[in-house]
């Protein structure tokens, strides 16, 4: 049974917000899409929620999206962190450098549907991807804790 998908849109421009979040609703996949206007709202609404996807204007009142990432990513009780999707009008911004570097997608305005439902299918195909890898990742590293508490020696009596 395929898990649907939980999505948060955030732009301090009411039209774009509430377009996004018509072009999304739309789409089966999705589950719940909820809009924000500002930083601070979009942080709770995240909190809240607990998205798969967020697409984020990088410049809003209260809170710029990449600080709202920084603030999200930080937070120690969201153990599944959304992706991410940076949208912006601007395409020379310091802040569009340093979202690059930090390896988020940027995608600029005006987005189309094409575009929007490209990122919500991409991330159904990387989903399962994704968590096969953490759970690999998770082996791995109680396999590693295991034999550093010698775990293994003591289960089959080695010396």
């Amino acid at each position: 049974m395929e898990t649907k998908l939980k999505i948060v849109v955030a732009d301090d421009v009411k039209v774009i917000a509430e377009n996004m979040q018509s072009v999304i609703a739309k789409n089966p996949r999705v589950e719940k899409v909820l809009t924000a206007f500002d930083g601070e709202d979009e942080v709770i609404k995240i909190m809240n929620l607990k998205p798969d996807i967020v697409f984020t204007d990088m410049q809003m009142p209260k809170k710029t999206g990449l600080e709202v990432i920084e603030e999200i990513q930080g937070n120690l009780s969201i153990m599944k962190k959304p992706k991410f999707i940076l949208v912006t009008a601007d395409r020379d911004s310091s802040l569009i450098v340093k979202a690059r570097e930090l390896g988020f997608d940027i995608v600029y305005k005006p987005i189309s549907a094409e575009s929007i439902n490209e990122y919500i299918n991409n991330f159904e195909e990387n989903r399962f991807e994704n968590e096969s890898i953490e759970r690999k990742e998770k082996i791995e590293q109680t396999r590693k804790e295991l034999k550093r508490k010698g775990f293994f020696k003591r289960l089959l009596n080695i010396k």
